[in-house]
């Protein structure tokens, strides 16, 4: 029993680490899957108090605060789940580049259309917000070809960045790295580099300081995400919104890099069988967050109402003791 339970949650774990190379949240599939809330408590009680009872060699002591059979288990699940998946897009992107790219058009439509409707109150102060984040993401994104960059630095940043999505529900950390210019570096060469003895040393190095960026973010940002949420949550959605609404043209199918590699060169692409398939993987993008969100709410909706039952028994447990 305890074998089969720990195999669902590393299938889970596979589900998360394939969305995540995908311009969808891979937090939001957390939530459909039911360990979003797990997973995040999981991640939040990696402190220094837990890591003394580790340091001390009470390891049985370190695994119950922690929860770290079902951590190490997810977490092997999301980087098996994401080298297959990188290996497969790194296939599709070849042949079939223009239909992957309107396909993650639609993905991110939809998940910045979900983010918005998550705003509870539209004020001047964020629609401001949203329109300067907007209007700064869609100049980078017109007036600069993002080219890769492997210094260290940059791709601790990118893991820092890119993880992100892991914690957010509807915040897709692979549409930040599209934005970065170093989507491809890491997901269609660096991840499948690793598969193979000649190139994983390549692979290794690209991806190192990017995953200790990604770990330091997981644990720092959910706290800060907690804080801002909390605190600031229509705010913070609406720069999230801005954002990536305003990196669409990062993933505009027709366009190349100017001759200076300065800037984007666009232009509107031909009627043809090809732009009816691209526009029918848009739609398909479309659909698919949509579906996946409706889950996600459902399962939201099935915690709360089990919280609530949570409580009530608390509270009448309470009144009898007294």
């Amino acid at each position: 029993m305890r074998f089969w339970k720990g195999f669902k949650v590393f299938v889970k774990g596979v589900l998360m680490g394939a969305v995540n190379v995908v311009p969808i949240s891979s937090g939001a599939i957390a939530l459909v899957l039911g360990v979003f809330e797990r997973f995040i408590n999981a991640i939040k009680s990696l402190n220094h108090k837990n890591f003394k009872y580790l340091f001390k060699g009470a390891f049985t002591e370190f695994g119950r605060r922690t929860d770290f059979r079902f951590f190490i288990t997810i977490l092997a699940g999301i980087i098996v789940g994401m080298v297959f998946t990188a290996i497969f897009l790194k296939r599709v992107l070849k042949s079939y580049e223009v239909y992957v790219w309107a396909f993650f058009i639609g993905l991110i439509i939809a998940s910045v259309i979900n983010v918005m409707k998550s705003i509870e109150k539209v004020t001047f102060k964020n629609v401001m917000i949203l329109l300067i984040s907007l209007t700064i993401s869609f100049f980078l994104s017109i007036h600069l070809n993002p080219e890769t960059n492997d210094s260290f630095l940059y791709l601790f940043i990118c893991g820092i960045v890119g993880a992100t999505g892991m914690v957010v529900p509807g915040i897709s950390g692979s549409h930040l790295m599209l934005l970065m210019g170093n989507y491809e570096l890491i997901v269609t060469q660096a991840i499948p580099a690793l598969t193979k003895a000649s190139t994983f040393m390549f692979g290794f190095r690209i991806l190192f300081p990017f995953f200790l960026g990604s770990i330091i973010s997981i644990v720092s940002f959910s706290y800060l995400l907690a804080w801002l949420m909390k605190d600031f949550r229509n705010e913070t959605l609406s720069a999230l919104s801005g954002f990536m609404l305003g990196s669409l043209p990062v993933v505009y199918p027709w366009k190349e890099p100017s001759a200076d590699m300065l800037d984007y060169v666009f232009h509107l692409p031909t009627i043809n069988s090809e732009f009816f398939i691209a526009l029918l993987m848009v739609l398909i993008g479309v659909v698919s967050v949509y579906m996946l969100n409706l889950r996600a709410r459902r399962e939201e909706i099935r915690m709360q109402k089990a919280a609530a039952r949570r409580q009530k028994r608390e509270e009448r447990r309470h009144r009898k003791e007294d």
